[in-house]
């Protein structure tokens, strides 16, 4: 059994060499999602090449294991897209691969066919939802793409994994219900994670942790803190991104710099340390960004926090009874849901009790990458045994 794995932006060369050497990943607050799937190829003997799109190009080897990053070619979006698929496609060939895991993000869905056409099983990862959550995509330029990646995903794609029963129904619904999932959640080192514990009474802390980015609903901070500005509340915004050095000017020009603090990128310690002193966390989400699931809907419901978003985070399944929902695009909904938490202590407490019932499942091997990556196999394998237990694949993991 031969996998080819095409894996997202990170850095899967440095992050394999530092998981052979024991080395934890500080920026990193949860498991990485290479780590245990490079590692569940090693403890099941699946000979792997796994290609991620990262910028710095670097390759390494390790016994069944060889990890490359390979940046996408400087093209257009479109052509890039379907360039990357067929150039995916050819290094699968060469290594002789006989099953395909491909990365949500790392070519157009349609433009996959060339795997069929050379041979190959393939599967996709959903790390995003095909399309922003009740929001299908307007242009007609993206719903031509729908159609063909439609035929693809009822025709000639093995199956899907995804991070988000959302991922699922909207695969299942683009193939016609003629296509197997098997969903997965986030896996998280289980120390670190202690109750929030607010050391002022008189400021409700919120915490923005994320990629810094417009359709992630970071510039949309300014106008809930400006709608707030009355109220003792503070925003910690942790994370990097493209509007990084935008959104500080920005708070800078409209003197909002004593209710928004700007933390940039934080290691782990750091970042747990700014959720520790929280009282709740925004992630507002806008229209025009397909998500899987953020992570840090699952952070803040390990340290007992309660999660202000839309359904566009896709968290409702998973992590429902510590939302309070907002209504996409509109901060004046976050604002209000902010207010309502201030003014309710009892609906706080009630949300760090939930919290604590929801967190098993991000503990739980059995819900993870590798555990839905084996069920495919057997779905899709005649031969292939399951794995009864994931333990010795996250023995290693970061």
């Amino acid at each position: 059994m031969k996998l080819f794995a095409a894996l997202g932006p990170g850095d899967i060369v440095a992050a394999h060499r530092q998981q052979i050497a024991g080395r934890v990943i500080e920026s990193e607050t949860a498991i990485t999602y290479s780590g245990p799937l490079l590692e569940y190829c090693r403890v099941r003997n699946i000979d792997t090449l796994a290609v991620s799109q990262n910028l710095r190009s670097d390759e390494f080897s390790d016994g069944v294991l060889t990890v490359e990053n390979r940046p996408m070619p400087r093209l257009p979006y479109h052509l890039s897209m379907v360039f990357r698929a067929f150039y995916l496609a050819y290094r699968a060939k060469r290594f002789g691969a006989d099953f395909a895991l491909i990365n949500s993000g790392s070519a157009h869905y349609f433009a996959l066919t060339a795997f069929r056409i050379v041979g190959i099983a393939v599967a996709v990862d959903f790390h995003n939802t095909l399309w922003p959550t009740g929001y299908p995509e307007p242009s007609a330029t993206k719903r031509v793409l729908r159609k063909l990646d439609s035929y693809f995903f009822r025709w000639l794609c093995a199956g899907a994994i995804g991070v988000s029963e959302e991922c699922g129904r909207q695969v299942k619904q683009s193939a016609n219900y003629c296509i197997p999932f098997f969903g997965y959640k986030a896996q998280f080192r289980d120390d670190g994670y202690v109750s929030s514990i607010s050391t002022d009474r008189n400021l409700f802390r919120v915490a923005f942790v994320g990629r810094i980015a417009e359709n992630k609903g970071a510039f949309d901070l300014i106008e809930i803190a400006e709608l707030l500005s009355a109220k003792p509340v503070r925003i910690d915004v942790c994370g990097d991104g493209p509007a990084l050095v935008s959104l500080r000017r920005t708070v800078l020009e409209r003197g909002l710099d004593n209710l928004i603090t700007i933390h940039g990128a934080l290691r782990r310690p750091d970042l747990l340390r700014v959720y520790q002193r929280s009282d709740a966390v925004l992630v507002p989400t806008r229209t025009d960004f397909s998500e899987g699931l953020p992570k840090v809907c699952i952070e803040a419901a390990l340290f007992g926090l309660p999660i202000i978003t839309s359904k566009l985070s896709n968290a409702f399944d998973s992590l429902g009874p510590a939302i309070i929902e907002a209504k996409p695009n509109q901060p004046s909904s976050y604002a209000q849901a902010i207010v309502s938490l201030m003014n309710d202590p009892d609906r706080r407490l009630r949300i760090k009790s939930d919290c604590a019932n929801l967190a098993g499942q991000f503990f739980d091997r059995s819900n993870s990458l590798p555990a839905a990556l084996d069920r495919l196999l057997a779905f899709s394998l005649p031969n292939w045994t399951p794995l009864r237990d994931f333990e010795e694949v996250f023995a290693k993991a970061i």
